[in-house]
């Protein structure tokens, strides 16, 4: 990066985050010089981060809703507001900033959503299904190929059974990677909290797909149990039995 905070400004600004030690120094040191307006702190924050703003808007809207939360956000972010200085002072160097700007992001895209009354789902539902678990074995394989349309129809189902919340929350910490404590500050929760909202969401989610997968496809209970290893081994929790 080519300008200049010192190690001084570093340590002052872990102080009046109230942290001992920072983790991630030379995020802070972005932060630092984003929010006293230096351009090329600015540039390198633009270069970076954009395209996770990018990435995240993209999953709640179309291009030009993409476009506007990329706006907002950056004005959030960046921009000094009436009375306060630009909301990058609020983030202390716990956590990665890149994480906490995807927060930001996704805070500003449901925001924009409320605000718009749009009701455009999000998209990537079948990502779940597909993200590596190194759990599939040649019978689940072997399952997944054959009931490859059916499969996904009955997860897409048991997806869109569940609440709006809750199906938001899977999505955003199993898809963009938002951790507890994200998503405890994006709704409101403690941490506690967030893992049981998840831990329910889940268990419904995968109750749902037995009973769609069971009522549309002639399933032994075997292959049915296989088939929700996989959804399980993806979503690392639990299904339920009987």
């Amino acid at each position: 990066m080519d300008f200049s905070v010192s190690d001084e400004e570093v340590e002052g600004w872990a102080k009046a985050h109230g942290l001992a030690e920072l983790t991630h120094r030379e995020d802070a040191r972005l932060a630092i010089g984003c929010s006293r307006g230096d351009p090329a702190a600015l540039t390198s924050f633009d270069q970076q981060y954009t395209p996770i703003i990018t990435v995240t808007a993209r999953r709640f809207g179309d291009a030009d809703f993409v476009s506007e939360v990329c706006q907002l956000v950056r004005q959030k972010l960046l921009v000094a507001q009436t009375g306060a200085g630009p909301a990058i002072k609020e983030y202390g160097g716990r956590g990665q900033l890149a994480k906490y700007v995807q927060a930001v992001a996704v805070r500003t895209a449901l925001n924009l959503l409320q605000a718009n009354k749009r009701h455009t789902p999000l998209q990537g539902d079948e990502a779940l299904l597909e993200t590596p678990s190194g759990a599939d074995d040649p019978e689940l394989a072997s399952i997944k190929l054959r009931y490859r349309t059916e499969f996904k129809e009955a997860f897409a189902a048991a997806m869109a059974s569940l609440d709006d919340t809750s199906r938001n929350a899977l999505r955003l910490h199993h898809l963009d990677g938002l951790t507890l404590a994200n998503l405890g500050a994006l709704y409101a929760w403690s941490v506690p909290t967030a893992s049981r909202r998840l831990a329910a969401a889940r268990a419904s989610l995968l109750a749902a797909t037995r009973t769609i997968m069971s009522d549309r496809l002639r399933l032994n209970p075997s292959e049915l149990d296989s088939v929700l290893r996989l959804i399980e081994s993806r979503l690392s929790v639990e299904f339920p039995k009987g």
